[in-house]
C-alpha cells in the first residue's frame, strides 16, 4: 500500500508533468480565433449572430492568455516533449496556434539543458506569428465549435 501511495505522490505527477497540456492550447486556440475575429471584424454576420459586445475583447483575451500563461508556468517542458512541440510550431501558422504556442513556451519552465534547443524554435514561432493576419483567423473560425457560446463566456 505504501508502494502505491508513492506512486501516487510523486512518480505520477512526474509522469504528467512530461506531457503537453493538448486540451489547454486547443482550448486557447478556440478562444483565440473566435476573438480575433470578432475583434477585427465585429460587423462579421459570424460574429453579429452572437450578439456580444466586442469592446474590452482584447483585454480579455489578454486575460484569457495570461491564466493560461499562469498554468503553463508550473509546466515543465522536457527533452520528450520537443519532438511534438517543434512539429507544432513548424506547423503553426497553417493551424493559426502561433499564439497559443508563443503564450506556452514563453511561460513554461524548460528542463536544464534543452534551452538551445528552445531557442530556435522560438524564432521559428516569432517568424510564423508575423505570417498571420485577419484573413488566417477569419479561415479558421468554422473550425470552433459553438462559436457564440465561447464568445459569450468570452466577454463575460
Amino acid at each position: 500500500m505504501k508502494v502505491f501511495l508513492l506512486y501516487i505522490t510523486l512518480i505520477l505527477p512526474l509522469v504528467a508533468e512530461a506531457k503537453m497540456p493538448l486540451r489547454e492550447l486547443d482550448s486557447l486556440k478556440q478562444i483565440i480565433i473566435v476573438s480575433r475575429v470578432a475583434i477585427n471584424e465585429p460587423f462579421n454576420p459570424d460574429i453579429v449572430k452572437c450578439k456580444i459586445k466586442s469592446d474590452g475583447l482584447e483585454a480579455k483575451l489578454q486575460k484569457a492568455k495570461d491564466n493560461a500563461k499562469k498554468s503553463w508556468s508550473r509546466q515543465v517542458l522536457t527533452k520528450s516533449d520537443m519532438p511534438l512541440l517543434s512539429k507544432a510550431i513548424q506547423g503553426c501558422a497553417t493551424r493559426v496556434t502561433c499564439e497559443v504556442y508563443d503564450s506556452f513556451i514563453t511561460s513554461v519552465k524548460v528542463e536544464p539543458g534543452i534551452e538551445a534547443q528552445v531557442e530556435p524554435l522560438k524564432i521559428v514561432l516569432d517568424q510564423n506569428l508575423q505570417q498571420l493576419t485577419k484573413d488566417s483567423y477569419k479561415a479558421a473560425f468554422p473550425s470552433v465549435k459553438n462559436p457564440c457560446s465561447l464568445l459569450k463566456a468570452i466577454s463575460r
